[in-house]
């Protein structure tokens, strides 16, 4: 895999962590008959994993190229407009 596949996947991954996402988890429940397990229950929830402020901070670090600490309030505030579009973007083609 090129060194850009890897960035492309990364960002794609901390993108979806900076965002938060939805997530399937399978709880089942066995009782022993006769030796043997058996299904009793399976229950599927679907749970929400919180947006994460760290995924926010390494993507601004890979795509401004450097410290966040460097940047001018006015460069911040830009940075953020272009995250924030680039979120709205990603929702938009997950639908």
């Amino acid at each position: 895999m090129k060194t850009a596949d890897y960035k492309t996947l990364l960002v794609s991954v901390l993108l979806k962590k900076a965002k938060g996402y939805l997530y399937r988890e399978k709880t089942d429940e066995y009782n022993v008959v006769d030796g043997k397990k058996q299904l009793v229950k399976s229950k599927v929830v679907t749970k929400r994993m919180q947006p994460d402020v760290s995924a926010v901070k390494l993507l601004l670090q890979l795509d401004v190229g450097c410290d966040v600490s460097e940047l001018s309030d006015e460069q911040l505030r830009a940075e953020k407009l272009r995250l924030i579009a680039l979120l709205d973007d990603g929702e938009q083609q997950q639908e």
